[in-house]
């Protein structure tokens, strides 16, 4: 088999700071407030302190300007008053610069005012960076990230893990071949020891045993026929992201947005020839593109996630190439086809669709983020039917496994 010739490691082009940043951009954007030592804070913090700071000194300067002002306006009445050219209030009502100390006496003034706690043009300045490069748009009600800004923060995300990875042994070593890789050619062969059952042709190999004056039913192993199996090295990679109430806590939800924006990054940038597909679901079920995943919320639902499964197989039933999907989940399915119907009537239905992918040739994982024993062994009973996998991870490690999964699907040498 032919190496991939080697690749760099995908990195971003912003500092950790930055790309810090931009996280707590997307969690913004997905409804959750800062915390308070976040990197947005902390510069907020920093930047009102320097605004304030500044604003002092230049107080400081301004009623300095307005002292020395009035010291040479009251020179310059006195003057005139000794002078006899008019009377006081004639004098003071016809000073030069009187405009100038107006200036200056509103502008202390305003700076009296002058805030020293945060305030959102603190937040504007530090954001306005992020703006100018194209990753971010406040043109909309809210502060979203552009799908420039995604590309990036997923790409950072990807470096990341693949740096953890690296640290495991995952890179350029040799992967083994793992799902449902072979589809069926149209060209027939005679058996051979150590072909799949389920690659034989019933109906050829039928019409063997006829041809040399067998019956039906009177089968030999010579009769036996198979269809050529042709591998494929691509992917169709499913990643089908629960949006139920739990998913908000513990960083579950956004835990499943930089798995997916990294995914797409690996994906778009080493392996082109691979697809990905996102579904987010509760009671309904929409795909995504991966720059629209920090837009995703929670809309406190119900859990379909046999509707999920179907939208998936169904998406992906006439693509070419290895078929995998990661269910993220840490819940219990309660809702079917636009109804609630408890947890044992939907896991039924989730079963019966796992049984479909199976038949579809299609790998179904489960990847659960709860460890409630009631789940996982629902986990594990849908995963039997599919002969799929159950991962069982804490949100801060879905990106490395899911990652990980994926470059140990791939049927080559990997080199970054």
């Amino acid at each position: 088999m032919m190496q991939r010739a080697a690749r760099r490691n995908p990195c971003s082009d912003l500092s950790d700071d930055r790309l810090e940043i931009l996280r707590e951009i997307a969690k913004m954007q997905m409804g959750h407030g800062l915390d308070y030592d976040s990197k947005i804070m902390d510069r907020a913090r920093n930047r009102s302190v320097e605004r304030f700071r500044r604003s002092q000194e230049r107080k400081e300067q301004a009623e300095s300007q307005l002292e020395e002002l009035s010291a040479e306006q009251m020179q310059e009445a006195v003057e005139k008053l000794l002078s006899s050219q008019g009377s006081l209030e004639e004098i003071l009502e016809g000073m030069t610069r009187q405009a100038e100390r107006l200036s200056l006496e509103a502008e202390v003034e305003e700076l009296n005012r002058e805030s020293q706690g945060v305030i959102k043009n603190d937040f504007d300045d530090i954001l306005s960076e992020f703006g100018q490069r194209g990753l971010t748009d406040a043109r909309k009600p809210k502060l979203t990230l552009t799908s420039k800004g995604a590309q990036l923060l997923g790409k950072g995300f990807l470096s990341r893990i693949l740096q953890r990875l690296a640290r495991h042994g995952v890179g350029p070593h040799r992967i083994e071949e793992v799902g449902h890789g072979a589809m069926l050619a149209s060209t027939i062969r005679p058996y051979e020891a150590g072909d799949p059952y389920e690659r034989i042709s019933i109906e050829k190999s039928l019409l063997a045993t006829l041809e040399r004056g067998g019956r039906p039913g009177d089968f030999r192993v010579d009769d036996f026929r198979v269809f050529e199996a042709v591998h494929s090295t691509e992917v169709v990679f499913g990643v089908l992201v629960d949006q139920s109430a739990s998913m908000n806590r513990a960083g579950k939800l956004e835990a499943a947005v930089e798995t997916g924006l990294a995914l797409a990054e690996l994906m778009r940038s080493q392996f082109p020839e691979d697809r990905l597909r996102i579904l987010a679901f509760s009671e309904e079920v929409r795909e995504v593109v991966p720059w629209e995943l920090p837009e995703l919320v929670v809309p406190m639902g119900y859990t379909d996630i046999r509707g999920a499964l179907r939208e998936f197989r169904l998406a992906v039933a006439h693509e070419a190439g290895n078929k995998q999907a990661h269910l993220i989940t840490d819940s219990a399915p309660n809702f079917e086809d636009g109804e609630y119907v408890g947890f044992e009537r939907a896991l039924a239905g989730v079963v019966e669709e796992a049984q479909r992918y199976r038949a579809a040739g299609i790998v179904l994982n489960i990847v659960m983020l709860d460890e409630d024993d009631k789940l996982r062994e629902m986990a594990k009973a849908i995963a039997r039917e599919n002969l799929g996998r159950v991962f069982f991870v804490r949100p801060g490690q879905l990106g490395d496994a899911l990652v990980e999964d994926y470059l140990m699907s791939k049927k080559e040498f990997l080199r970054f």
